[in-house]
């Protein structure tokens, strides 16, 4: 079935065009929903208009080969897709209060999407299915992964709120305690008002797997109002 579906999507006839264009849909339906259920910036709907979108690229570019071939450049309408789908990833793409950067997965995502697009327009229905493959593979297997390294880092940032100023010397004591050293020190001040500073610092631990004991000691502190590692 697939081969015959293969064999389809190479001519360039309106069931030929029909199927690539749903198989765009397919798989920015599939990248869509990943993202969709983490509640990240561009769900489904998103990937599916970028894959068809940038399929459709690639039928029009074939298309005016076939009219005026002596005038016309099949890549030249890819190439501009997959550097012009930018500005969509630069759009789910945010820094947080604490300095944290989100939204590079799905700006990356965005960014292959528009490239299995592009195959899928040029009918290139194999290469779309091992992408797709590969891709749903990283956004679904290797996240765990990429967590369980994150937990085993010995070096990490800190976005620490404390209630009262002369409890940061105290904060800075009981990392040293935990045998955590730290660079970067920085302090502001936080915008609502009786709230106490803001410390962000970088810290590094003695043994690899000893990061989730520091948090929690220091999460437990009572002058700890609100503690994130990014």
């Amino acid at each position: 079935m697939l081969q015959s579906l293969i064999e389809v999507a190479q001519e360039f006839t309106t069931l030929g065009i029909f199927v690539r264009l749903g198989v765009a849909t397919l798989a920015g339906f599939l990248i869509g929903m990943e993202r969709e259920a983490k509640n990240k910036g561009a769900g489904i709907k998103t990937h599916v208009l970028v894959c068809v979108g940038s399929a459709l690229c690639i039928i029009v570019g074939q298309y005016l080969y076939l009219q005026i071939p002596e005038s016309a450049d099949v890549s030249r309408i890819g190439s501009s897709v997959v550097s012009g789908v930018g500005f969509l990833g630069v759009g789910t793409i945010m820094v947080t209060g604490n300095r944290e950067v989100r939204g590079l997965t799905t700006a990356a995502g965005l960014w292959a999407c528009a490239c299995i697009g592009l195959a899928a327009g040029a009918g290139y229905i194999m290469g779309v299915v091992l992408t797709l493959f590969f891709v749903m593979f990283t956004l679904l297997v290797l996240r765990y992964f990429d967590k369980g390294l994150y937990k085993l880092s010995k070096e990490f940032d800190l976005y620490v709120e404390v209630d009262e100023n002369h409890n940061v010397k105290h904060l800075l004591h009981e990392m040293r305690r935990l045998d955590v050293e730290y660079s970067n020190l920085q302090l502001s001040k936080s915008s609502a008002p009786g709230d106490g500073p803001i410390v962000m610092l970088s810290a590094k631990t003695d043994k690899i797997g000893q990061k989730e004991a520091v948090l929690e000691a220091l999460r437990n502190l009572d002058y700890v109002r609100y503690l994130e590692d990014y």
